[in-house]
């Protein structure tokens, strides 16, 4: 006996595919299974080369170019309604941008910071003491 990689390389059966076996039960189930679709599959072919009605194709052609420039007409409308977006975004970005710029530096030129630093509140000596 040569020496093999494995069990199947010297071309003796599966040791759990024996006869009755699970594994052996599920192999024939599936082995079933796809000759009956075989069949179900020969049969409709059989049944569609007998038959003699041609599908009709009169206006498919004409039907398929006016869908063509149906799709074609709605990107273009998108494409503009795109613009409008973009153009509506971009003035809003940048009216916040100038609000908001004009807003803090209104907001600096009001505030005081040395005053928020002359409260006794907040200083250590005053909160250890007690009085805070």
């Amino acid at each position: 006996m040569t020496k093999a990689s494995s069990i199947y390389a010297l071309g003796l059966p599966c040791p759990r595919a024996r006869e009755g076996s699970p594994v052996w039960v599920r192999i024939v189930k599936g082995v079933r299974e796809v000759r009956r679709f075989m069949d179900m599959l020969e049969q409709s072919l059989r049944s569609l080369r007998a038959s003699t009605g041609a599908p009709a194709l009169d206006g498919l052609e004409d039907s398929v170019w006016s869908r063509i420039r149906a799709a074609r007409a709605d990107a273009v409308l998108e494409r503009r309604w795109r613009k409008g977006q973009m153009l509506a975004a971009s003035f809003a970005l940048v009216t916040g941008i100038a609000f908001g710029g004009a807003e803090a530096a209104a907001l600096l030129r009001t505030q005081q910071p040395a005053a928020a630093l002359t409260t006794t509140t907040l200083a250590p000596s005053e909160l250890l003491e007690g009085r805070g």
